[in-house]
């Protein structure tokens, strides 16, 4: 039969099928999924992938179907490896053919959704194509798109656990202001960078009941409407090592819940664990922009910024180069007015290290920020050397603090 996989719970190991024509549910158990299929469903993206398998009558339960055989349907679709990528174009190389596939960035699933990294060597997953310009991929799954938080820990579902969280939160508008999505992207990136913070800071705390069953937590940094910490809760499971050629990671914990001091789980941990931080005491001073180094100046990276011109509003992105960059000085005399009169307005943020300063950057109007000047202190100077989305500005702020809205509305 061919169909699709319908439902799957990942703590019970077990889920349903649905057939082509939606005539038929079936039921099937994890042990029963072959090859690369179990990557895509460790991976969560074994969503509307098109599947082959055989059925035969339940034994527990005679009014029921049971599927075994369960693969992927190769007919339909190719597995290949990224080849080459730069600048959104990119090409695939099928593995059973070796023929290189043509792509765009867009023809990523999930790409309009959220930020998908790809890179080099993923697997992936599509659906093969010819036209006038030759081969090309379409309908592409990077198969290993998550974040390391899932990497981590089993979710049943990581978007309504997040949904959990920011209920369970003080009231904080998670979405992007100017283009809204429905969704929570700006929670979605400051949980994941969360968890890496913690890791780097050895602040994951672990813990052992009784019965020999272990258990982890971490320090979300958010809190209740009562000021009380929110933790993350995971008891660790056993993995069994696999021969697959993709190699994917499994995860060593299975996420429990968001929760306080008054989870259940809480007794297993022996204590509290610490908020990830991103600054010590003494380098409080290093969060305010110093007006006065350089004479209030800031060194431009031409070459970087260029690089970045599909980010720039149409009207300046079409630009010569000389106008070009005339633009953006003039952007960034008007930030420093706007600084030297309140130096809230260069928003500190955390990047690959180290404090960063976030300003605005007026283009087309002198009272709306197009896009938000990435500003570095060397030494005795301060640098420009990129530009950021209003809302991979904001995504990237939010980890130090909750910012002032005063300009930086993605």
């Amino acid at each position: 039969m061919k169909g699709y996989i319908k439902y799957y719970n990942s703590q019970k190991g077990y889920g349903w099928l649905k057939t082509e024509d939606n005539d038929i549910d079936c039921f099937f158990h994890i042990s029963n999924v072959e090859g690369e299929l179990n990557d895509l469903i460790i991976c969560y993206r074994y969503e509307d992938e098109p599947i082959v398998f055989e059925t035969k009558n339940s034994e527990t339960h005679p009014d029921r179907l049971v599927g075994f055989n369960i693969k992927l349907d190769f007919e339909k679709r190719s597995l290949g490896y990224i080849s080459n990528f730069e600048n959104g174009y990119g090409r695939i190389e099928c593995s059973k053919t070796k023929k290189s596939f043509f792509f765009h960035y867009t023809k990523l699933l999930g790409s309009t959704e959220r930020y998908i990294r790809a890179e080099v060597g993923d697997p992936v997953l599509f659906t093969p194509t010819e036209n006038e310009k030759g081969l090309e991929a379409k309908e592409i799954v990077i198969v290993d798109s998550r974040s390391h938080l899932e990497k981590f820990a089993e979710f049943d579902n990581f978007n309504e656990s997040l949904r959990d969280l920011k209920n369970m939160s003080q009231e904080e508008d998670w979405d992007y202001i100017k283009n809204r999505t429905g969704r929570d992207p700006v929670l979605y990136s400051y949980i994941n960078h969360t968890f890496n913070r913690v890791i780097s800071q050895n602040k994951l705390i672990e813990g052992n009941a009784s019965d020999g069953k272990k258990f982890a937590i971490f320090n979300t940094g958010l809190a209740t409407k009562f000021q009380e910490d929110i933790f993350a809760y995971f008891q660790k499971i056993e993995v069994v090592e696999n021969n697959r050629e993709w190699k994917i990671e499994e995860p060593q914990y299975r996420f429990l819940e968001f929760n306080t001091d008054q989870s259940r789980y809480r007794k297993f941990i022996p204590r509290s664990p610490e908020i990830a931080t991103y600054f010590s005491e003494a380098e409080i001073t290093e969060l305010i922009y110093d007006y006065s180094l350089n004479n209030g100046e800031i060194i431009i990276d031409r070459e970087h910024i260029s690089s970045r011109r599909n980010r720039f509003p149409s009207e300046i992105r079409e630009l010569s180069d000389e106008k070009f960059f005339d633009a953006i000085n003039k952007g960034i005399e008007l930030a420093l007015r706007r600084v030297k009169r309140n130096y809230k307005t260069a928003i500190p943020h955390y990047y690959d290290g180290k404090i960063q300063f976030l300003m605005p950057l007026c283009l087309v109007s002198k009272s709306e920020a197009d896009l938000a000047l990435v500003v570095n202190k060397e030494e005795y100077v301060y640098k420009a050397h990129t530009v950021l989305t209003l809302d991979q500005a904001y995504n990237n702020a939010r980890l130090l603090a909750k910012p002032d809205r005063e300009w930086l509305n993605p």
